[in-house]
């Protein structure tokens, strides 16, 4: 049995995307007998721990999963920690690892370099793909995990619209008045749990958390499942969240789109769509028709019908091909 572990374990977020990410990882990893013996958290810096990593179960491979961590590198430590693991785990564990589902944008030569240790490098979107290649590093485009083959959903619209959050947290207010506006019903991706925030790093996020938590979101599923068939009950949804937008897309839900941190969202809408006209700004959310974008037209559905069937393709070959990379790695350690 393959043994592996997981860089940027993003379960303890509690983020509905993150979830349904490492969910899809680590089944698909389990499908193909390999074991997850360890993994380690995101929002930890590795590099303060290399002496616990060192003490972690020996492991044949480690995936890092990307997610939407590597950008503009030269001001975030994360983007930049991830870059550096591969190097690490090939010179102090003897390990090989696998860059998986990233983005990747507007990063430094610096980055680039490092990412050079990865024996594989996986993006998930083209334009992420484009940038790799014009630091000369060669790696391949397979579209975010959520959309892995798995259960399917039945959408039955019964409510008018749901405003999901953005990763913004200064829009949100005006989301929110968006939303008494226009009688939309308002839901964070990010499920408060007492675990999502570090009260001696974070007081004052830690408390709201916790209220939260105490008031309402005890009350609430962190499971995935729970939160997509919640999407399949609204007509329209409109969101900032890039894997609000993935679900959507997977399960054709109508869905408004508001650029985020960086434009992940137009770029994977420009590869499952072929055009980013379901994407708008805050600016001018009160301005446009939203009618509009209450149905997917017969050029969108046979789109995107198309996009997921390959996606679903796509993503269960890089998952075997990990796996033969690192089968033979094994085998010539062997002789």
């Amino acid at each position: 049995m393959i043994r592996v572990a997981i860089i940027n374990d993003t379960r303890p977020t509690n983020h509905y995307g993150c979830m349904l990410v490492m969910q899809n990882l680590t089944n698909l990893l389990t499908e193909r007998n390999v074991e997850v013996l360890w993994t380690w958290p995101v929002g930890i810096d590795w590099r303060k721990h290399k002496n616990k990593i060192k003490k972690q179960p020996k492991v044949d491979a480690i995936i890092v999963n990307g997610e939407g961590t590597i950008h503009h590198s030269a001001e975030r430590k994360h983007a930049r920690a991830l870059s550096e693991f591969a190097e690490f785990a090939l010179n102090e564990l003897d390990t090989p690892s696998y860059l998986i589902n990233a983005t990747l944008y507007k990063n430094d030569a610096a980055l680039y370099g490092r990412l050079k240790a990865y024996k594989a490098i996986y993006v998930r979107d083209r334009e992420s793909l484009v940038e790799l290649e014009s630091f000369g590093l060669q790696g391949q485009y397979v579209p975010d995990l959520t959309f892995a083959k798995a259960q399917s959903y039945q959408y039955k619209p019964l409510k008018k619209g749901c405003m999901i959050d953005t990763a913004l947290k200064s829009e949100i207010p005006s989301l929110k008045k968006y939303c008494r506006t226009h009688g939309f019903d308002f839901r964070s991706m990010v499920v408060a749990r007492p675990s999502n925030a570090n009260f001696f790093k974070s007081p004052r996020p830690f408390v709201k958390n916790v209220f939260k938590w105490l008031t309402s979101d005890h009350k609430i599923s962190s499971q995935p499942a729970e939160f997509i068939n919640y999407l399949c009950n609204y007509e329209l949804i409109i969101t900032g969240r890039y894997h609000t937008v993935t679900m959507c897309l997977k399960n054709k839900i109508p869905f408004v789109a508001i650029e985020s941190n960086t434009p992940k969202i137009s770029f994977i809408l420009q590869d499952a769509l072929g055009n980013t006209s379901r994407v708008t700004s805050f600016g001018a959310l009160d301005s446009i028709d939203l009618d509009q974008y209450k149905s997917f037209t017969k050029d969108e559905i046979q789109t995107l019908t198309g996009f997921i069937d390959r996606a679903e393709k796509d993503i269960n070959t890089m998952l075997d091909s990990l796996i033969n990379k690192i089968l033979n790695r094994s085998e010539l350690k062997k002789d």
